[in-house]
């Protein structure tokens, strides 16, 4: 059984076409299903939480990156299998995964090839692809105490990824767009001196360098602002993990990662 959980911005004009011929196509396949909405009153973990008591084993999400994000959170650890229709701006998570834009991805979930990758997951939140800490002078701690690193107050921008891409991360480095492993049971951190603004991207003018781990600590005496897979908060102490094989995922032949 299929749960679709459609984004609120789909109701714009601009998705009308797109939508349509998706949903044509998810008839014409057989896998159509209940569609619920999310909205200021209603949290995808909430919709998840009773379709799930009615036996729903595969939710899917119809959205953009940031509707990926809220999905995945609703999710937890549940042990449901999570598709995607990317529909909107950005959708590089689903470029990622190998699943195409729109009705395409269709014919992808109806294939049902499915891979278990790990999450990240801050202060207890889970995250598919990225934790980013734009600026400020925090203190790094990891592979059990074996690295301890303080960055200058503004010149360094840090992003932990379990699943990495230049285009994800919004970043023009060569370090940046190796494609990461979400089923390596690791994440990297990613540490970029010097990040300065170039034709929209962010670009290190010093030296970068990635430390791959499964557990760090990030703090700071002042309150760290962060952002994970679109999810914008406030914390002075941020705890990071790896939660291996956490998520059954449905992927196209295209993904980056175990191929």
């Amino acid at each position: 059984m299929y749960f679709y959980i459609y984004d609120s911005f789909l109701t714009l004009k601009k998705h009308t076409r797109t939508l349509a011929e998706v949903e044509t196509r998810l008839t014409d396949l057989g896998i159509s299903g209940k569609i619920g909405r999310l909205s200021p009153f209603t949290s995808a973990k909430g919709l998840i939480r009773d379709e799930v008591r009615r036996g729903t084993q595969t939710i899917v999400a119809v959205g953009n990156d940031e509707t990926v994000s809220k999905i995945v959170e609703g999710i937890g650890g549940e042990k449901i299998t999570l598709g995607i229709i990317p529909i909107g701006e950005p959708t590089y998570i689903a470029e990622s995964l190998g699943i195409p834009y729109g009705e395409g991805a269709c014919d992808v979930l109806s294939k049902r090839v499915t891979q278990k990758i790990d999450l990240g997951r801050v202060n207890g939140r889970f995250f598919l692809s990225s934790l980013r800490i734009p600026g400020g002078r925090v203190t790094i701690v990891g592979g059990d105490g074996k690295y301890r690193i303080t960055t200058p107050a503004d010149d360094c921008e840090i992003v932990v990824s379990n699943l990495r891409s230049g285009e994800l991360l919004g970043v023009d480095h060569e370090t940046a767009n190796v494609p990461g492993d979400p089923m390596d049971g690791l994440l990297d951190a990613l540490i970029m001196p010097r990040v300065t603004s170039l034709l929209g991207r962010r670009r290190p003018l010093g030296s970068s360098s990635i430390i791959t781990l499964k557990k760090l600590d990030i703090s700071s005496d002042e309150p760290i602002d962060a952002i994970a897979d679109g999810y914008h908060f406030v914390q002075e102490h941020l705890e990071i993990d790896v939660v291996p094989d956490c998520l059954k995922v449905i992927t196209g032949r295209e993904r980056v990662f175990a191929r």
